[in-house]
């Protein structure tokens, strides 16, 4: 005889759930909607609620439903349904096979080589993200020069448009052979006189002697400043105004006026505050690793003091040379990059003529150099 245990595929032991489980699972292939039959259906149901009553043991009496057809199409359903379980378990017997080589597989070191790859995927993908940046600033800073040149050519075509107005009142009649002349060879015009004035702005703001000492390999002569001193004429003095004194035509004294030195230090990559050994001035600097120093005094201008034997064959453009010092020849930053002190605030690290300078204890360094200079 069947158990109503046979029918679900289930033992004595079983809990609840798992009883509820196949339930559910029979129930969905012997349903009519799904190709079954009610009778199938009405067979589960009864076994699962048996099963639950604690009678799965108990053999399988046929209920008298009105549903259900004869003995011999009940028997070849019930044959079908155990088939299917018997499908079902060798199915289930598979899959835990499946499970146990796959831990097994993990656990002989397949998980390393994931961590692995999983690893390298994570660094490309950070280096996929610093360039999509990277383009991103270059995208943003091409829209606003675009934007810029947009302006610039709709301020000329205006412009061109009241010349023409002007013109036209001026002379009463229309000129559309000199128009079309113009609207044909405005753009290389303006394009010539753009470029004509671009060069002479930039031949003006060039420092020359900085450009010809690229060609000189001897260091220029640092001549310092001096002072004339000259006496003032006793009241009795009888020398005509005509004729010069020797303390006018000689100075009697010549004083060399000496420019303020820096305190030197061997800590780089940080601002600090100092004082000039000459004049006891505040300023505040920061080293570079090859020995270079970017200076801020009370003046409120950033010099560069450019070590001697790191001293290029090219500086940069925004660099004006002033003078030599110690063994540093000193160049005045009037524009570009840390030229002020915003672009020190808004930035973590700055190139200056090949040389990298952070922003490190930056503001600190200036708030304590602006109380010294109100002081």
């Amino acid at each position: 005889m069947t158990t109503f245990n046979e029918i679900l595929g289930t033992k004595s032991g079983d809990p609840e759930s798992t009883v509820k489980q196949r339930y559910k699972l029979l129930s969905v292939r012997v349903h009519p909607d799904k190709g079954g039959s009610k009778a199938l259906m009405h067979l589960v149901r009864h076994s699962y609620d048996n099963i639950v009553k604690g009678k799965g043991e108990h053999p399988i009496l046929i209920p008298s439903v009105s549903t259900v057809g004869n003995n011999t199409a009940l028997e070849r359903e019930l044959a079908a349904v155990k088939k299917e379980r018997d499908e079902l378990s060798a199915l289930n017997k598979l899959l835990k096979v499946q499970l146990s080589q796959s831990r097994k597989a993990s656990n002989s070191g397949s998980g390393i080589d994931y961590s692995r790859k999983i690893t390298q995927l994570e660094g490309e993908i950070a280096l996929l993200k610093d360039e999509r940046n990277r383009l991103q600033n270059q995208k943003d800073a091409a829209i606003g020069e675009q934007g810029k040149l947009a302006g610039e050519l709709r301020r000329a075509l205006s412009e061109n448009e009241v010349l023409e107005t002007e013109l036209e009142r001026s002379s009463g009649r229309k000129m559309p052979g000199a128009i079309q002349w113009a609207q044909k060879f405005w753009l290389p015009a303006m394009a010539t006189s753009s470029l004509v004035v671009v060069l002479f702005l930039g031949a003006s703001m060039l420092n020359w002697s900085v450009i010809s000492a690229w060609f000189n390999t001897e260091e220029p002569e640092v001549i310092p400043p001096t002072v004339r001193v000259v006496h003032a004429k006793p009241k009795d003095q009888t020398t005509t105004d005509n004729v010069p004194t020797i303390e006018e035509t000689e100075p009697t004294m010549k004083e060399t006026l000496r420019l303020p030195f820096l305190k030197l230090t061997t800590e780089t990559g940080v601002w600090s505050l100092a004082s000039y050994t000459e004049s006891n001035g505040p300023y505040i600097s920061i080293r570079s690793a090859n020995g270079s120093y970017v200076v801020n005094d009370c003046s409120g201008e950033f010099r560069l003091y450019l070590n001697e034997p790191f001293r290029p064959l090219r500086v940069a453009a925004n660099l004006i040379y002033l003078h030599q010092n110690q063994h540093f020849h000193v160049y005045k930053i009037p524009y570009g990059q840390g030229s002020s002190a915003e672009s020190w605030l808004q930035s973590r690290k700055l190139q200056i003529n090949d040389e990298f300078f952070t922003s490190e204890a930056f503001r600190e360094s200036r708030t304590a150099l602006l109380k010294k200079c109100n002081s």
